[in-house]
């Protein structure tokens, strides 16, 4: 009986470092964590006086804005696509134009005058 007395002594003192260390390690890591939100805090402080944030109806203008912008800008893209393919048909019509002045130019300088 004496023999498990003592390895019960000595899980029980085993125990009671292992729960101590681990509350040490509980107690430091709580405090870091603390101090860490702390300063955290003070930072956002920091922040949100240097810099103000806009209000709901300022980023709303501006989201319309920019909604007007983009819907400009598809109406641009939409005549840049218009008139390039504008101008393509000029140029086929153009070099259909040089075909027929080269042909006529050819036939008429077979016929005799």
């Amino acid at each position: 009986m004496g023999e498990q007395n003592k390895l019960y002594y000595d899980i029980e003192k085993l125990l009671n470092s292992l729960q101590e260390s681990f509350d040490l390690d509980c107690a430091q890591s709580v405090s870091v964590f603390t101090s860490k939100s702390r300063s955290n805090e003070v930072w956002l402080e920091e922040l949100e006086n240097r810099f103000k944030l806009k209000d709901d109806i300022e980023l709303d203008d501006v989201e319309n804005l920019r909604t007007e912008i983009d819907n400009k800008l598809e109406m641009l893209e939409d005549k840049v696509n218009y008139y390039e393919k504008l101008c393509k048909e000029f140029e086929e019509f153009q070099n259909e134009m040089k075909i027929k002045t080269v042909v006529n130019n050819r036939r008429q300088s077979r016929t005799p005058k």
